[in-house]
């Protein structure tokens, strides 16, 4: 693994730590006496940047795809047309063109690292429902 790939996945657990503490403070987790709602509030803590990075992730997948392609036309000709009235929007096949050639890739440490917590999230539920 590179340095700047390695790099993404630390920022990516960085985020995730970040949002899995302020969860957890707002949870109060730290506060729990009972080991069954300690690790129902553990789960709650790894779903948050679970959610919130896996999402972001998957929906980095889905947009490398094209699958936004014709609304982000649709809104790029729309908004274009409302700021400069008398320029001729390009085609979608130009718009296409251009987007792949601008193309950086998908997040894939975002995903990886929601996973991840999903994964630790479901692992605290089991434990939940066995104590």
């Amino acid at each position: 693994m590179g340095s700047r790939r390695i790099f993404r996945y630390v920022i990516s657990v960085g985020i995730a730590v970040a949002v899995f503490l302020a969860g957890a403070f707002s949870q109060g987790l730290f506060h729990e006496t009972n080991r069954t709602d300690f690790f129902g509030t553990l789960s709650d803590c790894f779903l948050f940047p679970a959610v919130l990075l896996g999402g972001i992730g998957a929906l980095s997948w889905i947009a490398q795809t094209g699958t936004f392609d014709m609304l982000g036309y649709g809104f790029s000709v729309i908004f274009g047309r409302m700021i400069h009235p008398g320029k001729i929007a390009e085609s979608y096949y130009e718009y296409k063109v251009r987007k792949g050639e601008e193309q950086s890739g998908w997040l894939k440490h975002f995903l990886v690292v929601g996973l991840i917590c999903f994964a630790a999230s479901i692992v605290c539920l089991i434990f939940y429902e066995l104590l």
